[in-house]
């Protein structure tokens, strides 16, 4: 009993210790789904254009020499520009990017109200009221039609 209960607390301590590791552990695809290909503008994990191939294996040989993921998306950023990030940085201008679709949005939402009121209290026109009434010539085209009709 003795002997198992130490042979636990080794696994438990060794798998506590690979934790960390396994926590910092990410795949090629986890970045290749940050970063779109120069080449086709689609997400680097979908591409299979030859300069998404070497990106593919930049980011493995990186992750391989112990580069973190974010090390990794900085490389890249400084190899082709921020074009290749596939969501823009929530900082400096490129915050607008983030922040003007939330802004049209509640600014749509605000406007409903106000539309809706303002449709409800327009006049409508009355059916008994009828309009002006017809010339000469459109009363005898009416009677006309009504005329074939019948």
């Amino acid at each position: 009993m003795l002997r198992t209960a130490r042979r636990l607390t080794a696994v438990a301590l060794i798998l506590l210790a690979a934790l960390p590791v396994a926590a910092g552990a990410y795949t090629v695809n986890d970045v290749a789904r940050q970063v779109r290909c120069p080449t086709c503008n689609t997400p680097l994990d979908v591409s299979n254009a030859p300069v998404a191939l070497d990106m593919k294996r930049y980011i493995a040989e990186k992750r391989d020499a112990g580069w973190t993921q974010q090390q990794v998306i900085d490389g890249l950023v400084d190899e082709f520009g921020r074009g290749v990030l596939a969501t823009p940085p929530k900082s400096g201008f490129d915050l607008i990017a983030w922040v003007v679709p939330g802004i049209v949005v509640l600014i749509g939402l605000g406007a409903i109200p106000i539309l809706t009121r303002a449709w409800a209290r327009r006049p409508r026109p009355d059916p008994a009221a009828g309009g002006p009434p017809p010339t000469d010539e459109e009363a005898a085209r009416l009677e006309e039609e009504l005329r074939r009709l019948r």
